[in-house]
């Protein structure tokens, strides 16, 4: 039987013209010249794979940031003179939001011309409130470690007293008469929906800049019986006329309750459950808050709501979408508040109005404008 032979056959992928040969790294052996040639390019290749990637970096950046954007609302720098004018008349302060370099600016709009041109002011704030010519200012300075402080600033925006702050601004209001600011911010975490955040809220003397304790220090009772918890959390603080007393927000876990005390008195009680950023109407007689709804299988969502302080009467205004701010009063029959004008992908926020009574609709009141505080307000 005959033994049959295989002849090798050419190895056609090398041979075939469509994969010629790749090109090898030079031998261990080839001459220096040949390597470092090979080094260079390689280096060259990651210098421009690295400019093209900071270039593309640079240009993200940009879009995303919000001061590079074109501005959609009119606004202008004003004299000194004007904007003292403009703060003596009934008027609206407010963040900017509106994209463009003036965002994070606080604005100016006269009360009775609302879509109207706003005047620009010297400052930057994450959180004002004002109140008889002095204002609070709550600020984030973001960098390589982000820092947070506060200022009091008089009605020529002049910074009269800065302090730090020991987190994230998320509230900020001043009493009737000037005198006294609350403030809370995050300690940790970063929404009121999180399971494990953490708040202080303190109270400042706005003549000296000087801090009157925290509501942690202060007694607090509950049926009589003073809450010490560690979960312990209270935000959201709202001035009565006499610029003592206050109500504001105590939480523990997911236990809600409204609390009422004095400043002088370093006391306070609560009076009612589930009432969170309280904001007490012009007439002492309401309180609008935000109700919360599901948190249990749910996402957290906030509902608006006024209660009746005299009659306990209690109603969810028209506002149906979900609403994290502390609210302010416009008038005995209106409220602001701000919310995201896209659930993502935007840095714009709207001012809304709607009726305290429960009726109307919401309708937007500034465009672009977050942290709304009425100054000098019109008689109603």
């Amino acid at each position: 039987m005959s033994k049959r032979t295989t002849k090798a056959r050419p190895n056609r992928a090398k041979m075939s013209p469509r994969n010629p040969a790749r090109p090898q790294p030079p031998a261990a052996d080839a001459p220096l010249g040949a390597r470092l040639g090979v080094k260079i390019a390689a280096f060259v290749t990651l210098v421009v794979v690295c400019v093209f990637a900071g270039v593309a970096y640079v240009i993200h950046a940009r879009e995303k940031n919000p001061k590079a954007g074109k501005p959609q609302e009119p606004s202008e720098q004003v004299t000194p003179a004007r904007l003292a004018a403009l703060m003596s008349a009934p008027h609206l302060l407010f963040e900017n939001t509106d994209l463009g370099p003036a965002y994070g600016r606080v604005e100016v709009v006269p009360l009775n011309d609302p879509g109207g041109v706003r005047a620009i002011t010297p400052i930057t704030c994450d959180r004002v409130a004002t109140a008889k010519n002095l204002g609070v200012c709550l600020t984030i300075n973001r960098g390589v470690i982000t820092t947070y402080d506060g200022n009091i600033f008089d009605r020529n925006f002049k910074v009269l007293h800065t302090f730090a702050l020991p987190g994230l601004p998320s509230r900020a209001r001043l009493s009737p008469d000037g005198h006294r600011a609350a403030m809370t911010v995050f300690v940790s975490g970063d929404n009121y929906a999180s399971a494990t955040f953490s708040t202080r809220t303190s109270f400042i003397d706005t003549s000296t800049g000087k801090n009157l304790g925290n509501l942690e220090q202060f007694h607090v009772t509950d049926g009589g019986s003073s809450v010490t918890s560690a979960n312990r959390n209270y935000w959201g603080v709202t001035f009565a006329a006499d610029s003592d007393h206050f109500f504001a927000t105590l939480g523990r876990g997911t236990h809600i309750q409204l609390i009422t005390g004095s400043v002088n008195s370093r006391s306070a009680h609560t009076i009612r459950n589930g009432v969170e950023c309280p904001s007490l109407s012009p007439d002492q007689t309401r309180i609008a808050y935000k109700s919360r709804v599901g948190g249990t299988l749910t996402a957290v969502k906030w509902r608006l709501h006024v209660v009746d302080l005299r009659t306990g009467a209690d109603i969810a205004l028209a506002e149906t979408r979900s609403v994290d701010d502390q609210v302010e009063w416009l008038d005995n029959n209106t409220i602001l508040y701000s919310i995201l004008r896209a659930q993502s992908g935007t840095a714009i926020k709207d001012t809304y109005a709607v009726p305290a009574d429960g009726s109307g609709q919401p309708t937007i009141y500034v465009k672009g404008a977050w942290s709304p505080v009425v100054g000098a307000r019109a008689a109603s």
